[in-house]
């Protein structure tokens, strides 16, 4: 299958735009900011408009201002004070993003494992399985680095080292 190169301005502008007129959007993950729940290169995330229901565990799509060069960025609330929000990808072992509430694009509401199966990420199992996550966060780095080298893994890391 030959992969087409869309520039993420114009593929975020298109993807803002379907969600304005209240579609969902099913897109491509990169990178692996978001593992072990969200695998860049093979899972897909549906997103819908984020409303003002949000809440500490939802998957974001939110766009950095110009500063950090102005990129769209999927990962996990941590807690919401009013205006104010405090994320975190799950496969990040330190850094969280303070963004505002009006940065925030999207709210994922299913993930496409492998492009195919469904699963819910605020299933309870998958919630909890996240908390558990959250706790092992002092030890996470040593956990992601062989999850990584996994022999099952390393070919698809191969294949998307460019992402």
């Amino acid at each position: 299958m030959e992969k087409m190169i869309i520039d993420n301005d114009t593929f975020f502008a298109d993807v803002l735009q379907m969600l304005d007129e209240g579609k969902r959007v099913t897109i491509p993950v990169k990178g692996y900011s978001m593992l072990p729940f969200i695998r860049g290169g093979k899972d897909l995330v549906v997103l819908e408009k984020a409303g003002a229901d949000l809440r500490a565990d939802d998957i974001v799509l939110f766009h950095l201002g110009p500063r950090a060069g102005g990129r769209y960025v999927m990962h996990r609330i941590l807690s919401i004070d009013g205006d104010a929000v405090d994320i975190m990808g799950d496969g990040v072992p330190k850094t969280h993003e303070h963004v505002r509430r009006n940065q925030i694009c999207a709210k994922a509401v299913e993930i496409l494992r492998g492009g195919k199966r469904a699963v819910d990420p605020y299933s309870p199992g998958q919630l909890r399985l996240v908390h558990f996550w959250q706790r092992l966060r002092p030890v996470r780095r040593y956990i992601l680095f062989v999850y990584r080298h996994l022999p099952w893994n390393r070919s698809w890391i191969k294949e998307n080292s460019n992402i």
